[in-house]
């Protein structure tokens, strides 16, 4: 019998264990999960843009753009609405809890292509938690940058995401 090598922890389709370190409630139905390594390496780094399989025992898999910022090199984190199974489980586990990530995937957005140009970020409601990696690595590198804009809206004013950083980034 052929001898098989073991799947490097790197592969994209080989689910990597996250302990739920905390949940954000961020409006009526949408939530903030950060997650953290359980063998205590640093998480996959990421692109703005990308996104990850995030699996809940018993619950299910569920596709998730990263929203946290790039250069965290501790957590991955992640912004979801709670509409199904699996997304329920999520947002309402226990710190500790244990889960499995998948990626992460995508091509993520061109970011270093709008270097010395102004940029213009556009989102309504939910929508803002995948462009929030490209603000946090914008305002990050400021200087590399013309005038960064964020025209952002939500149905309500009670689903207004990331409210204090809104103010910040202002």
């Amino acid at each position: 019998m052929p001898s098989v090598e073991p799947i490097p922890k790197t592969d994209p389709l080989m689910p990597v264990a996250y302990a739920l370190h905390h949940v954000s409630q961020e409006t009526d139905d949408t939530f903030t999960l950060v997650l953290e390594p359980k063998d205590g390496r640093s998480p996959e780094s990421f692109q703005p843009g990308q996104f990850s399989m995030v699996w809940t025992f018993g619950a299910g898999e569920v596709p998730i753009s990263i929203s946290g910022d790039p250069s965290d090199a501790a957590h991955l984190t992640y912004t979801i609405r709670s509409v199904g199974p699996a997304t329920r489980a999520l947002v309402s586990a226990e710190a500790g809890t244990s889960v499995g990530v998948r990626g992460p995937f995508g091509r993520g957005w061109p970011v270093d292509a709008a270097r010395e140009r102004d940029v213009v970020i556009v989102a309504g409601g939910i929508g803002l938690a995948p462009l929030r990696p490209v603000i946090y690595r914008v305002l990050a590198n400021r200087n590399e940058y013309d005038r960064p804009t964020i025209l952002y809206g939500a149905r309500r004013p009670a689903d207004v995401l990331f409210r204090e950083e809104l103010v910040s980034w202002s």
